[in-house]
C-alpha cells in the first residue's frame, strides 16, 4: 500500500464518524440512546420528527456503526454500539463549551432558570445522601433508571411526580437529577418540589458523570 492510498483509507474512515455526527439531530438522538435503548417510535417522539426522518437519521448512524438495533417481537430497539460513543459525545460537548461560551450561558440561563434553581454537586451532597439526610431522586423516564442509575436513588419519573410526591418527606432535602447537564426533567421536578414547600436541589450530574468520577460505588 503506497502512503497516499493509506492517508486516503484512514481519514475516509475518520471523516465517516464526523459525517454522522454533522446532522444535530442525530447527535440528539445519539444523546437519547446514552440513557437506553429505545424503540424507532419512542426515539421520534422524544426527537420530536417522523417515524420515517427518525429511521433515516438512524441508518446513517447505523453505518458509522455509532449505533446497532435488536429485534423483540415487531419493535426495533436501538442501543449505542459501546461506551466508547458515549465518551466521544461528552469529549464533544466539552470541547463545544471551550469553543462556545454562549452554550454555557444558555444552559444556565434555561436548565437553571437564571440561577432561580438551586444547583449542587453529588461529591457534595454524597455524606448527606448516605447519611440519609437527604433523599436522592432519579426524574428519568422509568425503563432509564432500570438500565443504569446512581446507586441509593429512588425512581420517580417527572411526569409522576405529583401522584408519588407524598412519599418524600419534607424534613430532608430532596435532591433530584436527570440525563445530565442538558435535561430539563430535574429543573421541572425541583420547580415543582419547591412550590410545594420542598427543599429542593438539582443536582448537575446524570449518571455517566457519576459513572466517571472518583466516588463511584
Amino acid at each position: 500500500m503506497e502512503p497516499r492510498e493509506f492517508k486516503d483509507l484512514v481519514y475516509n474512515h475518520f471523516a465517516r464518524i464526523s459525517k454522522a455526527l454533522s446532522s444535530p439531530k442525530r447527535f440528539e438522538l445519539l444523546d437519547y440512546l446514552s440513557q437506553g435503548p429505545k424503540t424507532v417510535e419512542r426515539l421520534s417522539k422524544e426527537a420530536k420528527m417522523s417515524v420515517a426522518n427518525t429511521s433515516k437519521h438512524l441508518q446513517a448512524l447505523l453505518e458509522a456503526r455509532l449505533v446497532k438495533f435488536s429485534k423483540d417481537k415487531n419493535f426495533v430497539f436501538y442501543s449505542l454500539a459501546d461506551d466508547n460513543v458515549i465518551e466521544l459525545l461528552h469529549s464533544i460537548k466539552n470541547l463545544a463549551e471551550m469553543q462556545f461560551s454562549d452554550i454555557t450561558h444558555v444552559r444556565k440561563g434555561y436548565i437553571g432558570r437564571d440561577e432561580r434553581i438551586k444547583m449542587v454537586h453529588l461529591k457534595d451532597m454524597l455524606k448527606e445522601i448516605q447519611n440519609g439526610e437527604a433523599v436522592l431522586i432519579d426524574v428519568r423516564p422509568e425503563d432509564e433508571y432500570k438500565n443504569q442509575h446512581i446507586t441509593g436513588a429512588l425512581s420517580i419519573p417527572v411526569e409522576d411526580l405529583e401522584e408519588h410526591i407524598s412519599s418524600l418527606p419534607k424534613d430532608k432535602k430532596i435532591i433530584a437529577y436527570c440525563r445530565g447537564p442538558y435535561c430539563a426533567f430535574a429543573t421541572q421536578a425541583v420547580e415543582t418540589l419547591n412550590s410545594l414547600g420542598y427543599e429542593a436541589y438539582r443536582m448537575e450530574e446524570g449518571v455517566h458523570e457519576w459513572k466517571q468520577s472518583d466516588y463511584i460505588h
